[in-house]
């Protein structure tokens, strides 16, 4: 999980796309705050447009 507090870039996606990711769902949750992409190994990485604090 990776908080980017903003909209997921587009050519990031290209990049991880070109370099054998693919967009996966994660859960309708996961699908409205952000895109999880999995790798030709099976992990799947969430980019997720929150924030998060520890504060």
């Amino acid at each position: 999980m990776i908080y980017l507090a903003g909209p997921v870039d587009e050519s990031l996606m290209a990049r991880l796309e070109e370099h054998g990711g693919r967009r996966v769902s994660q859960g309708q949750y996961w699908d409205r705050w952000g895109v999880t992409v999995e790798d030709p190994d099976g992990y799947r990485l969430v980019l997720s447009t929150r924030s998060w604090s520890s504060a």
